[in-house]
Order: C-alpha cells, then structure tokens, then sequence
C-alpha cells in the first residue's frame, strides 16, 4: 500500500491517492480541487482509480470530483447521510467559494461498514457524524483517513449545517476506543497519530472524560 498526500484548494484540503503497488488499482480521497495535479499524479504512477471516495460532501473536498471522475471512470462513492449536501443549492451556501461546481450522482451511498475493494487492499467507512450528518472515516490498513471529524490536536467544526458537538464528541470517543495504533490522515494540517490524538487532543479527552 502506499499514499500519496496532495494540499489543493483555497482551504488546503488533503486529498489523498492510495493504490495497491502490485495491481496499481487505487482510491482518490477527497479530490478537493485542482483535477490536473490529482490526474497527472494517478498518470504519472500508471494508476487505474477504482474508486473517488469522500469522508464527507463539503465543497472544499470534492471540488476536483467530477473531472476525475470523468477521466477515470470511477465511481463515486459519497456517505449516504450527506447526499443532501451534493445539491447545488445547498453548494451555493458557500457562495463564490463553490464556483465551479458540477453535481454528480452517487455509484454507490456509503454507510457504515461499507467496504471497497481495489486491488488487494479495503476500504471500510466507519460513521463518525458530527461535522456533518454523513461524515465518515474511510479505514484502509493501519491507516484512518480522518476527514474533518479528527484533526491533530483539533476536530472539526461544527456549527455548519447538520453540525452536532454531541455526536461529535460520541465519534471521537469512538474513534479513542479503537483497537491498536492507526496512522491518522486528516482533511487538513498535519498528520498524526491514534496514540498522540488519544493522549493530547483536548476534545478527544473531553470524550472519553464525559462517559
């Protein structure tokens, strides 16, 4: 397995591209804006996308979607909660922001447990709503690709439309309570790890501290 991280867009989004070294079948997370750098590094690996992924249905992380889907023919695999926020009216709430945009729907409406398979490695979305009513964390590996539900020594906002702290909270206890070390892959900002977000991120400790 291996991953490459490109920042792209007005808000430095992550997108992450992940594939299967021996078959070359990968993954775009979060294709957040700027299709060309996305597809010239899936050209430039000889990679074939399987799959666009998304954590959650935000702008600012799926902006680069509908090209790369179009050059790639993957399918789109958006968390089911967050299909209303696909909508171009409800894009327009983030106005001159979201130019651009082009609405595609869904090849398949990801809960939690859902699995993908590309080459030989898996693709598990675990629910973790809070930031948004759909956000999910995709499991590949040792690796959680987090989103905007968990950041290093942050998580994401949530006074957005469909935004909850209560379920935030539940969702990073949630995630505190998983079995062994994962190497956490945000939306945003650097990466992290479980062990350091277990023992230094306040809102992760408000989680846990509440039950």
């Amino acid at each position: 397995m291996k991953t490459m991280q490109l920042t792209v867009g007005m808000i430095a989004t992550n997108c992450y591209i992940v594939y299967d070294e021996e078959t070359r079948a990968a993954v775009v997370i979060d294709p957040a804006d700027n299709a060309r750098s996305i597809l010239r590094a899936v050209e430039q690996e000889g990679l074939q996308v399987k799959y666009v992924l998304l954590t959650h249905a935000h702008f600012d992380h799926l902006l680069a979607a509908h090209e790369v889907l179009a050059q790639t023919g993957a399918q789109y695999v958006v968390p089911e909660g967050d299909l209303w926020l696909l909508k171009r009216e409800n894009m327009q709430d983030f106005g001159g922001m979201a130019q651009g945009y082009v609405e595609d729907t869904p090849a398949i409406c990801a809960v939690e447990g859902t699995q993908l398979s590309f080459g030989g490695l898996t693709a598990t979305y675990l629910h973790t709503p809070g930031h948004t009513p759909g956000s999910s964390v995709i499991q590949i590996g040792d690796c959680l690709f987090t989103g905007d539900t968990l950041f290093r020594h942050e998580c994401g906002r949530c006074d957005l439309a469909g935004g909850d702290f209560g379920q935030m909270l539940d969702s990073l206890a949630r995630l505190h309570d998983l079995p062994g070390d994962y190497t956490v892959l945000p939306g945003h900002e650097a990466l992290s790890t479980l062990g350091e977000e277990r023992a230094a991120n306040p809102y992760m400790l408000q989680a846990v501290g509440r039950r």
